[in-house]
């Protein structure tokens, strides 16, 4: 079988001029904010071993590009920005010891998904090991108000948050552990189990009336049966996510941790955390949401989540705790903190700058020693500069270049090296022009 050679599998594109400009400008935006907080930069490998992806939960068998080398071993492509960062500081040692690691990437993910681009870059920033919840919580908060403040009012950015360590404070009120309480959210999620039904469940024996079961213990006739306590019920967990959910529907989110530790005082430590978070976000001045929705809670532990959005509602990125998560690695991380944002999202709302570009035209007359010199020169004055040597039907050539305000023309002959100035003509509008001075300052 043959693809012809521009072609790509369906959902990958190749980005060329100014859509790939756009995401250059996007990663070099988040890689600079990042740095300012003092994570440290990381590039990762493209490719890594299956295992490392499958076993992390975040990108199941049959979702990853998964294949085998020349050595049998069974590799695939990076499918998940937080496991390849978390790989590279630990490869690189700064996950030894109790001291707080930071790192941020742009990473390339490569995974059967329903987007735009299959093939599609993620920013991450992760923190690890940091012992103070509220510290991490605050610098990601400041983060995204760093980037909203890059990206400008018209993407109109703001955050939804919902404290998912309410879910744990309940279920232990409960008598119900982490998992037990993510597990009743998830068989609600996917509606009433076959023996609702009537169904007897497959594992269940059928056996005739009186016939013991194989794990029922048999007691001699009139022997006490001790009764055995009933493990936790879900239902009154659930009935209690069900109350705040509506309690904090529509609320605004300065009174919403208020109303919650009123309803449910088991709650009232992890309100007093998300009341300050809500607090130094308005500080900020960045539009901030809060409600309890558990459909969508995430099936591993996790604190204070929140979800960035443009003003139109799309979501542009998430964050907040992976703990559980990280110590199925078994790395010696109890803490880990992350948030990743779609590069190609943030690509599209950025405010990209348009370099100026300067196309130089050599005239037949102008020294190449001479040409190269002035393209120097532009260089040095901070243009992009388009070199034509052999500019032919000079008209033609002009006419290509693009009608916009950034960029400029300009020809190189006798006349700019005998006097050692250069004019600049807008592309764009007839009559604008610069005067550059080419003798060496």
């Amino acid at each position: 079988m043959s693809y012809a050679f521009e072609a790509l599998p369906r959902g990958f594109s190749d980005l060329v001029g100014e859509e790939a400009a756009q995401g250059v400008w996007a990663e070099s935006m988040f890689r600079s904010v990042t740095r300012s907080f003092g994570f440290a930069p990381v590039t990762v490998a493209p490719v890594g071993y299956a295992e490392t992806f499958e076993q992390f939960g975040s990108a199941a068998t049959g979702r990853i590009f998964a294949f085998e080398d020349l050595s049998g071993r069974r590799l695939a492509l990076t499918a998940d920005s937080l496991v390849a960062v978390l790989r590279a500081l630990a490869g690189s040692g700064r996950l030894t010891g109790g001291a707080s690691a930071l790192g941020a990437a742009c990473v390339p993910i490569a995974r059967y998904r329903r987007k735009r681009h299959r093939g599609w870059s993620q920013a991450v920033a992760v923190i690890c090991n940091e012992a103070d919840e509220l510290a991490a919580d605050l610098t990601l908060l400041r983060l995204w108000a760093e980037l909203f403040e890059v990206l400008g009012p018209a993407a109109g950015g703001r955050l939804e948050y919902c404290d998912y360590g309410v879910l744990d404070a309940i279920a232990a009120d409960e008598g119900l552990s982490p998992a037990a309480a993510r597990n009743a959210l998830h068989h609600r999620r996917r509606g009433p189990a076959p023996e609702a039904a009537g169904e007897p469940r497959a594992a269940e024996q059928v056996l005739p009336p009186g016939e013991p079961r194989d794990d029922e213990q048999v007691l001699p006739p009139g022997e006490p049966r001790e009764a055995e306590p009933a493990p936790p019920s879900p239902a009154g967990f659930l009935r209690r996510l069900d109350r705040l959910s509506e309690l904090c529907r529509g609320l605004p989110p300065r009174e919403a941790p208020d109303r919650v530790a009123a309803a449910e005082p088991v709650t009232g430590e992890r309100m007093a955390h998300l009341r300050t978070v809500l607090a130094i976000a308005h500080e900020l001045g960045v539009r901030v949401e809060f409600d309890l929705d558990w459909e969508h809670a995430p099936e591993y532990q996790a604190g204070l989540c929140f979800l960035a959005r443009t003003g139109d509602g799309r979501t542009l990125g998430d964050g907040g705790g992976y703990h559980h998560m990280v110590r199925t690695l078994d790395i010696g991380l109890s803490s880990c903190w992350s948030t990743s944002a779609s590069v190609n999202l943030l690509a599209e709302l950025g405010p990209v700058p348009d370099a100026e570009c300067v196309h130089l035209m050599r005239m037949p007359s102008a020294d190449l020693r001479t040409f190269m010199a002035v393209a120097r020169r532009l260089r040095g004055a901070g243009y992009d500069v388009l070199e034509h040597w052999q500019p032919r039907r000079l008209g033609r050539q002009l006419r290509r270049v693009p009608a916009r305000p950034s960029q400029w023309f300009a020809l190189v002959g006798e006349k700019e090296a005998a006097s050692g100035r250069l004019t600049l003509q807008n592309a764009a509008a007839t009559g604008v022009t610069r005067d550059l001075d080419l003798n060496p300052v």
